[in-house]
């Protein structure tokens, strides 16, 4: 018990000193302005359909949306830029503790905040739909027909697109919401174990472009047609979804990678000099 409490404690204090940030601020914000330009696309179309949709299926469709998720990813970096989170105070955390302690903070930290990320995103879209819609299992007659828009005619008008009737046919609107919402919290902390990781073993700004490239190359091999490839496309649960299960499979394929990173990072942590660390900090 001694152990958890002080696990949670070291993610309490980093929390205390990170939401301080301007960087971290400007993230969160970051993300839900860029996230917003796709969900006003979104309430565009539905104000000029004049119909309802479910409160739920704005976060659903902007999230399913490739240049939405592309550029999401980039308010989550700034956000946890500063990985592994060191600090002049590290020191005195790492006497009373130790590494490994220490570094299972930074990562519950990580997942904490990954989870924050994408709720107030979720949030923003909830609220911004709540007085043009409803709530409930149904899905929206304007939502269908955007799934339906095989010529893509709606898609060029409002500059957004949800082609997947797969979706609708297997799941009821909350459960495609609560999906969507576990696969992006499963693909950012994915990213920020990458960043972790390889900030641990490189300087930071060479982490950061190591896994902005990872992003960009998933988003390229998505547009090419090859999503089996993108990591970026397994975050899109359309891609997934085919009435037995396959998102669950893309569930255990995020789970495994992120636990072979959290190990990673446990073999590397009695390796960080962090007198170099504190010093360039």
């Amino acid at each position: 018990m001694g152990r958890i409490k002080q696990i949670f404690y070291m993610t309490k204090t980093t929390f205390q000193e990170e939401w301080h940030s301007k960087r971290v601020i400007m993230g969160f914000l970051l993300g839900m302005a860029l996230f917003g330009y796709w969900l006003n696309l979104f309430l565009q179309y539905t104000l000029e359909s004049g119909e309802p949709v479910n409160i739920l299926e704005a976060f659903i469709v902007v999230e399913h949306h490739h240049k939405s998720i592309l550029f999401l990813v980039v308010g989550w970096l700034l956000v946890i830029s500063d990985a592994p989170f060191i600090k002049r105070n590290t020191y005195l955390s790492l006497y009373r503790s130790s590494r490994k302690k220490w570094e299972s903070a930074m990562l519950q930290y990580i997942m904490v905040q990954a989870f924050l990320y994408v709720a107030s995103i979720a949030a923003v879209s909830v609220a911004a739909s709540a007085f043009l819609g409803f709530w409930g299992n149904m899905w929206s007659s304007p939502v269908y027909h955007l799934a339906m828009d095989t010529g893509n005619d709606l898609g060029v008008k409002y500059n957004i697109s949800f082609p997947w009737a797969n979706v609708m046919q297997a799941m009821t609107a909350p459960q495609a919401f609560l999906i969507t919402f576990l696969l992006l919290f499963l693909y950012l902390v994915w990213i920020g174990f990458m960043l972790y990781v390889c900030n641990l073993l490189l300087k930071e700004i060479y982490g950061i472009l190591i896994v902005f490239g990872i992003q960009l190359s998933g988003y390229l091999l998505q547009q090419d047609g090859f999503t089996d490839l993108s990591l970026m496309a397994k975050a899109i649960p359309g891609y997934a979804i085919d009435g037995t299960g396959g998102q669950w499979k893309v569930v255990a394929l995020f789970c495994t990678m992120i636990l072979i990173l959290a190990l990673i990072s446990l073999w590397l942590i009695g390796r960080v000099d962090f007198k170099d660390e504190v010093e360039e900090e």
